[in-house]
C-alpha cells in the first residue's frame, strides 16, 4: 500500500499548474468521493466499471474507488507526478476542490484529503 505523500508548505498555485505536482486531495479514505447522477451520465461505462463501487446499503451510493488511501483514478506510474486519469470525467466532489480552497489547504498540510472539505449529497424534491 502506497502511503499519502508528505506534507507540503507554501501557498498553491492559484490558477492550479501545481495540482500534478501535488495530489494531496486525491489521497483519502474509501467512501470519500460520492457520484452524482450527473457524474454518472458523464462517465463512460468502462470508467464506471473500473473505477467505482456501488455501496450496498441503501441509499446505494456510487463512489470512487480507492487503492489503498488513494483513488483508484489517480496516475502514479510517473515518480512525483499525480495526474488524474479521468480530469475530464472526474466526479463535482472533485472538481470543489479548488486550488487555494480550505480543503486543497488542508490536503497540502496534512498530506491527504482532510475533514474540511463538505461533499453536499444532493436530493431532489418532486
Amino acid at each position: 500500500m502506497m502511503a499519502p505523500p508528505s506534507p507540503l508548505i507554501g501557498a498553491p498555485d492559484p490558477e492550479g499548474g501545481d495540482c500534478v505536482d501535488c495530489g494531496r486531495c486525491c489521497h483519502h479514505s474509501p467512501r470519500t468521493v460520492h457520484l452524482l447522477e450527473t457524474d454518472d451520465a458523464r462517465m463512460s461505462d468502462a470508467v464506471l466499471r473500473r473505477l467505482t463501487v456501488l455501496d450496498p446499503t441503501p441509499p446505494g451510493w456510487r463512489f470512487m474507488r480507492n487503492d489503498g488511501e488513494k483513488c483508484a483514478a489517480l496516475d502514479v506510474s510517473t515518480p512525483d507526478r499525480f495526474p488524474c486519469s479521468v480530469y475530464g470525467e472526474r466526479p463535482e466532489d472533485c472538481r470543489i476542490v479548488e486550488p487555494g480552497s480550505p480543503a486543497c489547504l488542508e490536503a497540502r498540510t496534512l498530506g491527504r484529503l482532510g475533514s474540511s472539505v463538505e461533499f453536499r449529497r444532493s436530493t431532489r424534491v418532486g
